[in-house]
């Protein structure tokens, strides 16, 4: 019996020698048994290595075993049942059983059970306690004596936690962790163990129970031989704090010397392996000086030759961001293995956030045809079937919510007509259909636009989807359901579903487009699931459960499945990390991302004790996992395993922003290694290498030089790439359509008068409103107007309903007010407050309480309909109460019907345009001689009358509605003259007064400030005797109209005024405008021409930008720009509007 150390630094054929030492060994003492331990992930590694060095190109006598396996190894000589092993997934699910059931024994951790990760630091702090042999009750005495509350609280409920899952798993299961443990309790019986000679190698520390094992195998093995690296020259005998960058290795050294000379057994001579150059390294000494001075106390500085740029064997990079970064990488291998000196399987990619940069490497890996292995493992929660379960279960939780199911839907694994999902997707938003009663009903209701829909052809699907949903359903209620009964269900579920077929497919379709990693995925997918339902059942089959709980013990199982691939190819990039990832044998490694936070990494948030608790316990003999300081140290010693991997060439790279474009500092490492090598510059990362290394690479280089070929027609690299694709049969026909895109011109164009005439016939019928949107932008109208692309109908109430709830609910108080014969003048504060609720909860009812009541929101905004009608009926009636005019109409309509030459205009012999319209309110005030009208227009939002936008066509709807009710007036006063008195809008609103400084204002100031605000905005007849009859009451500046005046003159600068001639020169103008307007529809107009007036544009709040792709950087594309004018400067465009007669007073 004895023990020998090999020891070296990183680099110096440790492994290379234990290797030699064993084939000889094994070769010269054939009937010997060799045991060669190394960690699980190795093994495979090992076994190659070993066999490729092995002159009969075998393993022969050398078992090569992880602890694990040698564990099995001995539990089969020893005819000891395997104990049935709860591996992390069965953890997490036993754990997430035994804190539902423990919950209301909690303290600390009763209010996180349902947190995200909780249960996966659970299980972690469990497997440390398994790991460090501390027990519950270890813990339970310590809670009285804790530094802290916090700590006592969190110890007595990690002791109620740790015992219920110890009891749960009693006489069941044991741990991984436990397995040593049952090992080291029957290691002297084995004959294996006593007749054979064992080497370790590979490890870079080892815990309470390894270390038990291994003082058991120094007892009783022929020999023990432990790989460690270290530095020789440093003494490994000698005890050192963890800031020592050996510290791990000397505690291995120090502890199994202990251990051998407490059981009396004979030490070897260490074989100290310390001749530099070391063996990796050969003639690159930079990367030999690299291993001996770095994270070393009094390094020295490099001064030997230096070669700089790509032949150094050293090279520092900085990058804008990761994008550039990788992009930089893809070009670096393509370069090297081009050359021809390099295979794939020569060079690895190191970075410290595999998971931030895993969609970078693959789309440039991909897009560089760069065969790569992630040796990492990936999580299946995102596959569509684990998707597919979840929400399954999440629909019978929720009661069928919108939400859950639609997630069902979109797995594609239930229903693969996604167009058709769509359009259902449309109908249950539109009508708000949510719950079990719903979703099972017959769906024959129709909504606004839905004009086009197939509703027996809905049904269908929608039955189709539900079906196995509803067995689903019906199993989960049965009475006294078991955690058996469940898995039972989901299996049938799946079964009816196809998911195994449907897989199948999957993998199929993924192997035929090269994607190997996710066909592997896919074709594990169904058996790990079914694997997960196997365990389930096995811990907890008999149990009852809600479905919340089973839902939440389901989900800690999916967490913990992780899908592994093997690698495709033997000459591959191995894409990997820190301290997962072995690298053998690699001549050049790019390590990433080398940056502050990442490189050495921050220990992620989640751990159940903080550092001082654990530096607290450690003093009181509860020895855990490392703190974050000591983690900090232990990852400088992975850095320096990792900056010594390669034989040839480190390249570090780090970059200036983040994938969030913010930004960030390089790792002190980057300045460690400058202060080695003085004259090792950091260069930029250039992806531009003159050299194109892919097909795909060509191509984005050819889009590239096509959007600058105008600015750069002769640019001879480019050329040369456009003839190479262009004597391409294979490309040609692509470069044709890149040719095509890249010298894209918007031209207007538009439909022409036969597809005009087509889609609107030769009589144009619609609103003022539509002709508004054409003049916005013609091709917004052809969308909406001749397409009719409507945007989805949401069940809620839109800014839209909003304004319709106002505008029926003021129009139904002034109504009630008329029926009932009474005046806006008396109407009292009392009255007016019970009639405006009586007829808002009207209109409310009318308009549907479900989907007032649907949300406290929308409760809310039914209750601020009530308030906000209330003050602008008190706002209107003051209104009138100032002026003498009196309501004539509410929700006046008027239309071609009514042959009024304002809505029924011909455009030419054979076409026409037929407008119809509702004006809110209009008010008269009869004389003997005059009927003087106004008309009033409510909006919800804040429109204010301007002259520009009339003048451009976007507000033609108040003079074309005056122009209609003066024709009904003047034939329903054909004695009398009618006078236009104001055309007007009114916003609804609730406002606000501000408080002046020093002034406690009454009851009848504020009202007055509040009426101001409200005032009426628009166009007032500038004639005295109307402004009169609008606000007798008016001296400075009117409360009710936009008109202020100084010593009974208008003061025109504050006032919105023109007089009867302008008034009909504008009526003209605007009839000119329509006429136009219609003429250019009926002409085929569709041109993609958005307005721009000041910073407000027609795109601003348009919703058809993603169809209509306007984009001012596109030759073509461009804003009409408005004019600023002054009114006066519009006023004469008008009065003088070529072609038309001038206007006559009245």
């Amino acid at each position: 019996m004895s023990l020998q150390f090999i020891l070296g630094g990183s680099g110096s054929g440790k492994t290379r020698v234990l290797y030699e030492w064993l084939i000889g060994e094994s070769i010269s003492n054939p009937k010997q048994q060799y045991i060669a331990v190394v960690p699980e992930q190795f093994t495979m590694q090992t076994q190659k290595e070993i066999v490729t060095l092995h002159p009969n190109h075998g393993t022969m006598n050398i078992d090569i075993v992880s602890f694990q396996r040698l564990a099995y190894r001995i539990f089969e000589e020893l005819a000891i049942e395997n104990p049935i092993v709860l591996d992390d997934m069965g953890k997490s699910m036993v754990l997430r059983k035994v804190a539902s059931d423990k919950k209301n024994s909690l303290g600390y951790f009763k209010g996180n059970l349902n947190k995200p990760g909780f249960i996966s630091c659970l299980k972690s702090m469990i497997s440390e306690l398994l790991q460090y042999g501390i027990t519950n009750e270890m813990l339970e005495e310590m809670a009285p004596q804790a530094s802290s509350d916090v700590l006592g609280h969190k110890l007595k409920d990690l002791a109620v936690l740790y015992r219920g899952f110890k009891e749960d798993k009693e006489n069941r299961y044991i741990t991984a962790e436990e397995i040593l443990s049952v090992l080291c309790d029957n290691l002297e019986k084995s004959e294996i163990i006593k007749n054979s000679v064992v080497t370790l190698d590979g490890y870079t520390g080892f815990t309470p129970v390894q270390y038990r094992l291994l003082e058991l195998m120094i007892r009783y093995c022929k020999k023990v031989i432990v790989t460690v690296t270290v530095d020789p020259s440093a003494d490994p005998y000698k005890r050192s704090d963890y800031q020592d960058l050996f510290h791990m290795s000397k505690v291995i050294v120090t502890k199994l010397d202990q251990i051998a000379e407490k059981n009396g057994v004979m030490r070897d001579e260490d074989i100290r392996l310390d001749c530099h150059p070391y063996v990796r390294f050969g003639d690159r000494v930079e990367l030999d000086f690299l291993e001996q001075n770095i994270f070393r106390y009094g390094a020295a500085s490099y001064d030997g030759e230096w070669t700089d740029g790509e032949n150094s064997p050293l090279s520092l990079y900085q990058a804008v961001n990761p994008q550039d970064e990788v992009a930089f990488v893809a070009a670096g291998i393509h370069r090297m293995v081009q050359e021809g000196s390099l295979r794939y399987r020569d060079i690895a990619v190191i970075t410290g956030d595999l998971s931030g940069y895993r969609p970078q490497i693959i789309q440039q890996f991909i897009k560089n045809e760069i065969p790569y292995f992630m040796d990492d493992k990936k999580s299946i929660l995102e596959n569509p079937m684990v998707e597919l379960i979840r929400s399954a279960l999440e629909i019978l939780q929720k009661d069928f919510a919108y939400e859950s199911v639609f997630r069902y839907i979109k797995t594609g694994l239930v229903w693969e007509d996604m167009e058709q999902a769509d359009r259902m997707e449309n109908y249950v938003i539109a009508l708000g259909i949510r719950g079990f009663k719903r979703w099972n009903s017959i769906w024959e209701w129709e909504y606004k636009g839905s004009h086009d829909l197939n509703l027996l052809e809905l049904n269908y699907c929608k039955n189709k989807i539900l079906e196995p949903l509803c067995h689903l359903r019906d199993a989960f209620r049965e009475e006294g359901i078991t955690v058996r009964g469940m898995a039972a269900a989901l299996v049938s579920f799946l079964e009816e579903c196809q998911a195994e077929k449907k897989m199948a497919q999957f993998q199929e379709y993924f192997e035929s487009r090269g994607q190997l990693v996710l066909a592997k995925e896919y074709s594990q997918i169904y058996q790990l699931v079914m694997d997960l339902f196997d365990r389930l059942v096995g811990l907890l089959g008999d149990e009852s459960v809600s479905r919340k709980e089973f839902s939440e013990i389901l989900d800690a199982g999916f967490e913990e499945i992780k899908v592994g691939v093997i690698p495709a190819t033997v000459d591959r990039i191995v894409v990997g990390d820190l301290t997962r990832t072995r690298l053998d044998h690699v001549k050049v490694l790019f390590f990433v991302g080398v940056n502050d936070g990442i490189v050495p990494s921050k220990k992620t948030a989640g751990n159940l004790l903080t550092d001082k608790e654990r530096e607290f316990l450690g003093a009181h003999q509860i020895e855990l996992a490392p703190t974050s300081t000591e983690d900090g140290f232990m990852q400088r010693f992975y850095l320096y395993l990792m900056l010594t991997k390669p034989s040839r060439k480190l390249i570090l790279s780090y970059t200036a922003l983040n994938s969030q474009g913010k930004s960030q500092r390089p790792s002190h490492i980057i300045n460690e290694i400058r202060a080695l090598f003085p004259k090792l510059e950091v260069r930029e990362c250039e992806t531009e290498d003159g050299m194109i290394h892919s097909i795909q690479e060509g191509k984005r280089l050819l889009t590239q030089g096509l959007r600058r070929f105008q600015e750069r027609p002769d640019d001879p690299r480019f050329m040369e790439l456009y003839r190479w694709f262009f004597n391409s049969p294979e490309h040609r026909e692509q470069l044709s359509k890149l040719v095509e895109a890249a010298s894209y011109v918007y031209r207007e164009t538009g439909i022409g008068k036969a597809a005009a005439k087509a889609l609107y016939g030769n009589v144009l019928s619609g609103s003022v409103t539509r002709l508004e949107q054409y003049a916005a932008c013609a091709y917004a109208h052809f969308l909406k107007y001749g397409l009719e692309l409507t945007e989805r109908q949401e069940y809620t109430l839109a800014a839209v309903d909003m304004g319709n709830l106002f505008h029926n609910s003021i129009d139904r108080c002034f109504k009630a007010i008329r029926e009932q014969q009474k005046s806006f003048r008396d109407l009292e504060e009392e009255e007016r407050k019970a009639l405006v609720k009586a007829c808002v909860e009207e209109v409310t009812g009318e308009y549907g309480n479900t989907i007032l009541q649907s949300s406290a929101r929308n409760a809310y905004l039914a209750a601020r309909v009530e308030k906000i009608t209330d003050r602008t009926i008190w706002a209107l009636s003051e209104q009138l109460k100032k002026g003498d005019f009196e309501p004539a109409g509410f929700e006046v309509s008027f239309s071609s019907i009514d042959n009024l030459s304002a809505m029924k205009i011909s455009l030419s012999d054979e076409e026409a345009l037929h407008l119809r319209g509702r004006i809110d309110r209009m008010d008269t005030c009869v004389d003997e001689d005059h009927v003087y009208v106004k008309i009033i227009d409510y909006k919800s939002g804040s429109t204010s009358f301007d002259l520009v936008s009339l003048f451009y066509g976007l507000q033609l709807q108040l003079v074309v509605y005056m122009d209609a009710v003066m024709e009904l007036e003047e034939r329903k006063h054909p004695d009398k003259e009618v006078v236009p008195a104001g055309i007007f809008y009114y916003n609804i609103k609730d406002p606000l007064v501000e408080k002046e400084a020093g002034m406690t204002p009454d009851e009848e100031t504020i009202e007055q400030q509040i009426l101001r605000q409200l005032r009426m905005n628009g166009l007032v007849n500038s004639e005295l005797e109307v402004i009169k009859h609008l606000d007798h009451e008016i001296e400075k500046e009117s409360d009710v109209i936009p008109v202020a005046m100084k010593d009974g003159v208008i003061q025109e600068a504050r006032s919105s005024v023109a007089n009867r001639k302008r008034f009909e020169a504008l009526k003209q103008y605007v009839r000119e405008k329509v006429k136009d307007t219609g003429r250019e529809i009926l002409g085929g107009q569709i041109q993609v021409n958005p307005y721009q007036q000041g910073t407000k544009t027609a795109c601003d709040y348009c919703p058809y930008h993603p169809v209509c792709g306007f984009d001012k950087k596109t030759d073509g594309y461009q804003y009409r720009k408005f004019r600023s004018m002054k009114p006066e400067e519009i006023w004469g465009e008008i009065e003088e509007m070529p072609g038309k007669e001038k206007p006559t007073c009245r």
